[in-house]
């Protein structure tokens, strides 16, 4: 059958037809929230659980938001990869369908929950942040300085459209006063070809449960492994900022993300913090100037992430208690 875009009422047969499932009767679905940038639906059959995701070809956000929809293609393979490379860590890849832009893959058990969820409810365990900074630190040792598997996702087109000109370029054109430092942060992380990056290694994107599920690999490209680490930093000094209750438990998670990671990591591979720390800066003014504003964030802690995005921006320390420091002190 022909699929343009796939709902409820299609995907059963959708799935019978790229030979998923044996038949469509007894099948279950439901729409996933968090679909900005896909149409995400949890498809069951028995004891069969499957996520299709489908990407579309304009965001669901306020700002006009175009994006390639060929990036499910990228996400399929990039599941493929990582998966060889910590087994377990990430779903397991079902089909790829080039021509609707659709990927298929196994579904997490019900109980397992975004971490995003645990942080904001207060619930911060460091050891959900050590594990990440060890997967991290695995994606990008295992695929540094490899030239097929840089060939293999050079394209950087999705990776633009869906973080560059959204975070960064956007707060250029809002806040010309950090255009010069943005542009310097976009030209050394787009001349930068070290390692597979995921993209989108934030906290709504890691479920826990028994263990730890990585999801959404849609704009993983060869490139910068400091924006990987520099997202997850971001979120959780967001997250620092909103709750302020759990505010040692979110700062230790912090430490022990990074301290994971580069104890994991070889000298010649690891990124200068410092220069982690200005795209911090930059992805935190992002996240109230940018096209994808944090939902969650009340108006005086917007103007709180603006204040420490923009120190850290302009002036990025050495140290991550330093960083600390700058948002406990906005916080206070």
């Amino acid at each position: 059958m022909a699929v343009e875009l796939l709902s409820d009422v299609t995907v059963g047969e959708y799935l019978v037809e790229r030979g998923v499932f044996p038949a469509s009767d007894g099948i279950r679905v439901r729409e996933l929230g968090g679909g900005v940038s896909n149409i995400v639906l949890s498809v069951r059959r028995g004891e069969l659980r499957v996520v299709v995701k489908q990407a579309l070809p304009r965001l669901r956000v306020a700002d006009e938001w175009l994006a390639k929809r060929e990036r499910a293609i990228t996400e399929g393979e990039a599941l493929r990869l990582v998966e060889q490379i910590t087994p377990g860590s990430v779903p397991r890849v079902l089909d790829i369908d080039e021509v609707a832009c659709a990927l298929t893959i196994t579904e997490a058990p019900e109980d397992w929950q975004p971490w995003k969820d645990h942080l904001l409810a207060g619930d911060a365990d460091p050891k959900v942040a050590r594990r990440l900074g060890e997967l991290l630190a695995a994606w990008h040792g295992a695929t540094s300085n490899d030239e097929a598997i840089e060939r293999a996702f050079e394209g950087q087109e999705a990776f633009d459209q869906l973080r560059v000109d959204p975070y960064y370029r956007t707060v250029s054109r809002r806040r010309p006063e950090l255009a010069r430092a943005v542009e310097t942060f976009i030209q050394r992380m787009n001349a930068t070809r070290t390692c597979l990056v995921h993209g989108d290694y934030s906290p709504k994107n890691v479920l826990v449960g028994e263990g730890i599920c990585v999801l959404d690999f849609e704009v993983t490209h060869y490139g910068d492994p400091a924006f990987d680490i520099a997202f997850m930093l971001n979120h959780l000094l967001l997250k620092r900022l909103h709750v302020p209750g759990a505010s040692d438990g979110i700062e230790q998670c912090a430490r022990d993300f990074w301290d994971a990671y580069r104890s994991a990591t070889a000298p010649e591979l690891l990124p200068n913090l410092s220069y982690v720390l200005g795209h911090v800066g930059c992805l935190m003014v992002a996240r109230v100037d940018g096209k994808s504003p944090a939902e969650y964030l009340r108006d005086t802690e917007r103007e709180g992430a603006r204040a420490v995005g923009t120190e850290l921006l302009l002036g990025p320390p050495d140290t991550l208690d330093e960083a600390l420091g700058v948002v406990g002190r906005a916080a206070a």
